[in-house]
């Protein structure tokens, strides 16, 4: 086993190198005790296998599955550490993923792709947000189309990942919810159908509908259409973040619609040429794989970074912005991919893989001295995703008051829900440097939280997808004690987070509940009545089918095959009547 390990040291060493850096760099000053919070970036100390685990909650699934890898992480190790290692795997799986994709050779060609695929307007965005998750669907790109390398013809020259490992990092698509699993299609179907591998494509298909069965059925399980809105289409559509407008923001792996998820710098004329010169060579550098790949792999590829690209620009064009309106009110999951930026994965790869092969040529010409300038370029042009977003990231303390809170409201094993106030749906504390970020609430609790679910763009509000999030909203609006009503949909406690704004106010409209705990950031409240008659911790049959299909999925996906017809569902590449 240590040979073994040796002689995987020995092949791999630049990817480890990189893996190693890339997470050192990017996270050195938040790899200590503490919880990294900022946007979507929530994690709390020992989460429970709560509603928003399960997809039961108030509001859409989108953390499933990413959500319960979290928790289950959580019950192994402490909860900040976990949020840590996740950020960590993803970043490092990234980048040995692209640096084991590129058809190259050379260390520093190796070292080229996969930081490129890393260090880019794409990654930093998706970090200021805090969306690990989609990194994570990110992430798994390389691997996915590794295994579509691998169907379409074997490795000779020991380049490129091993098929068991492609396979098992192409399983972290799901983590990355709907928009990244798109993105895996659009980059690995057109391959695997210009070269006719049919059963390869079932096969590809079938494993993603196991993946996505705990959303799915989550999802189907809230019955009836998903209230969108269609606000959001223009709201999240891609934006110019560069002199060189919304294509050139594009190529460069920019456009994000959060004018604050943007690196300094992109604004200026220097940095956005050449950014733009950058992305044009890396094309170029695409171009010469086609000696390296197969034809399929090659045109997939571009075809998938193609249409990714189109499916993200369209909404910024008024055009474009009617055809997803009108998706959005007729098909529900459009509305999870109407952040088209997170289309351009396909495009990332390409771009990645293509600069990793320009540094390899550079390195076999007179020019060499070129290939480790080339190599940092997206380093020299991206020095604010260094060290923690250049000391935006950091790690903070939960209050005790959290957990005390906690522990009353999980031991209580009766039904109903819980309403979280002020209602906004994100909170800015003072002692996480009032930092904006979602409400901890749902992740804190066993029993479904009900909170806000709009989202402010700019001067936008977006409404939210939650039919209890608008009935508790109207019961609010009410003047008076919203108490009664609030009985009535089946909320036991209402929690009041006076730390944030209005939220004395709102304290002193309920006069007839029971005061269960008051400090200097939580008032708890109690609301008398029936509630719910459905225990705060059960799990319904839903999830558990849903949770089922995923295990079942993954553990055919894994395992080694016994028997020919498994290797068929695993491995498309041993039916041979698929190559005409």
């Amino acid at each position: 086993m240590l040979l073994r390990a040796a002689v995987v040291l020995r092949r791999w060493w630049p990817e480890v190198v990189l893996g190693l850096g890339v997470v050192l760099a990017i996270l050195g000053p938040v790899l200590r005790r503490g919880y990294v919070l900022r946007y979507d970036l929530v994690f709390v100390p020992d989460p429970p296998f709560g509603a928003m685990v399960w997809g039961s909650g108030s509001e859409l699934p989108r953390a499933v599955p990413s959500e319960l890898l979290a928790v289950g992480l959580s019950q192994l190790i402490p909860a900040d550490i976990a949020e840590k290692a996740l950020l960590a795997g993803c970043l490092a799986l990234a980048a040995v993923g692209a640096a084991r994709l590129a058809p190259v050779s050379h260390p520093v060609a190796r070292i080229a792709a996969g930081l490129a695929y890393v260090w880019n307007p794409w990654v930093y965005g998706r970090l200021h947000l805090g969306q690990w998750a989609v990194i994570a669907g990110y992430a798994a790109l390389p691997w996915a189309y590794a295994w579509v390398l691998g169907v379409l013809r074997r490795p000779t020259d020991g380049i490129g990942p091993g098929r068991r490992s492609a396979v098992a990092g192409a399983l972290t698509v799901v983590l990355g919810g709907p928009a990244m699993v798109l993105a895996a299609v659009l980059a690995c179907g057109p391959a695997l159908a210009l070269a006719r591998q049919w059963r390869a494509m079932v096969a590809g298909v079938a494993t993603l509908a196991g993946l996505t069965a705990p959303w799915l059925l989550a999802l189907a399980n809230r019955g009836g259409a998903v209230d969108l809105d269609e606000r959001g289409v223009g709201a999240f559509a891609v934006r110019a973040d560069t002199p060189l407008g919304v294509l050139g923001s594009v190529a460069t792996l920019g456009g994000i619609w959060s004018r604050h998820a943007v690196p300094v710098g992109r604004d200026q004329w220097p940095v956005a040429l050449l950014a733009l010169v950058l992305a044009a060579a890396a094309v170029w550098g695409f171009v010469l794989t086609r000696r390296r790949w197969p034809p399929a792999a090659w045109w997939g590829l571009l075809a998938g970074a193609v249409l990714g690209t189109v499916i993200a620009v369209l909404p910024a064009w008024p055009v474009g912005a009617q055809s997803m309106v009108a998706l959005v009110e007729h098909i529900p999951l459009a509305g999870a991919v109407r952040d088209g930026t997170r289309l351009l994965a396909p495009l990332a790869l390409v771009q990645a893989v293509g600069l990793g092969m320009l540094v390899e040529s550079l390195a076999a010409t007179s020019a060499r001295a070129l290939a480790p300038l080339v190599m940092v370029a997206p380093v020299l042009l991206l020095p604010g995703l260094a060290w923690g977003l250049a000391g935006q990231l950091d790690t903070v303390r939960y209050p005790a008051e959290w957990s005390a809170v906690r522990a009353v409201v999980n031991g209580d094993p009766g039904g109903g829900s819980l309403v979280s106030l002020p209602w906004s749906s994100f909170r800015a504390y003072p002692w996480a440097g009032n930092v904006p970020m979602l409400d901890p609430a749902p992740r804190a609790f066993r029993r479904p939280v009900v909170g806000d679910q709009d989202v402010l763009v700019g001067r936008d509000r977006i409404r939210g997808e939650s039919r209890e999030a608008d009935r508790v909203a109207a019961a609010l609006a009410v003047p008076g004690d919203p108490g009664p009503a609030l009985r009535r949909l089946g909320v036991r406690y209402v929690l009041i987070q006076t730390d944030q704004p209005g939220g004395a106010e709102v304290q002193g409209r309920f006069a007839d509940a029971e005061l269960v705990r008051r400090d200097g950031a939580f008032t708890l409240l109690r609301l008398s009545g029936n509630g719910s008659s459905v225990s705060a911790g059960s799990i319904g049959i839903v999830p558990v089918l849903g949770y089922s299909v995923l295990g079942a999925t993954l553990l055919i996906t894994l395992l080694p095959p016994a028997a020919r017809q498994r290797c068929m569902l695993l491995c498309g590449h041993f039916c041979r009547r698929d190559r005409q």
